[in-house]
């Protein structure tokens, strides 16, 4: 009776521990936000379970790195985040399926984990045979953004082609990239590093120029 109650027990100190888990979870990011809204600010990561309270004439813009959904949610209301869109209640809510690259948004901690990949530069082409970490996000602008924990000296490394290594003094959430007047390469390989953390990215080869919706040129690390 005794083992009987405390497996009953562990079962029960695992479901909440996995329920908390699903709660906690950062889902989606916050790219735009018009009017006051109370403990909610552009490029924060939210998550899963997370209740936002707007006011009227509030304009919310979401995008679900999950689902690659990007929501906006405008007017009075409730909206409380999920795991691949939000549940809105009083306000108006308007959703985008975008088309994300394969393995366009890592999880959290996984950075820096993938596989090593073979890539072999084609004749004439400028760029030299080396092993290539898997890319852990595949990005669909040439303008990246960085999710900047703290301030530092941010680096972008070329791998697949040898090029000098951009180096920018960054602070704030994020780092536009776009801002910076410059672009890079589609079809390219780089390496990020701040702080000693760092992953590898990819530009899509069918990349559009610039920027554009966060959620496509995002890279977290």
């Amino acid at each position: 009776m005794i083992r009987h109650l405390k497996w009953m027990l562990l079962v029960a100190v695992m479901l909440a521990s996995s329920a908390a888990w699903a709660q906690g979870k950062q889902a989606a990011v916050v790219e735009d936000l018009t009017g006051k809204v109370s403990g909610v600010d552009v490029f924060d990561f939210l998550n899963a379970g997370q209740t936002i309270t707007l006011p009227a004439g509030a304009k919310l813009v979401l995008g679900y790195m999950q689902s690659c959904m990007r929501e906006t949610i405008t007017g009075a209301g409730t909206v409380t985040i999920g795991d691949t869109g939000s549940k809105v209640t009083g306000a108006k809510l308007q959703q985008e399926q975008l088309k994300c690259a394969g393995a366009n948004q890592l999880a959290l901690g996984q950075a820096g984990k993938s596989a090593a990949m073979v890539f072999r530069g084609q004749p004439g082409s400028g760029r030299k045979k080396a092993d290539v970490p898997e890319p852990s996000a595949v990005l669909m602008y040439t303008a990246p953004a960085f999710a900047v924990a703290q301030p530092g000296q941010l680096t972008i490394e070329r791998l697949d082609v040898a090029e000098t290594v951009q180096v920018f003094q960054v602070s704030g959430k994020l780092f536009d990239y776009g801002k910076t007047g410059k672009k890079l390469d589609a079809g390219g390989y780089y390496r990020v590093e701040l702080n000693g953390k760092s992953t590898v990215f990819q530009i899509s080869l069918d990349a559009g120029e610039g920027a554009g919706p966060l959620l496509l040129r995002l890279v977290r690390f």
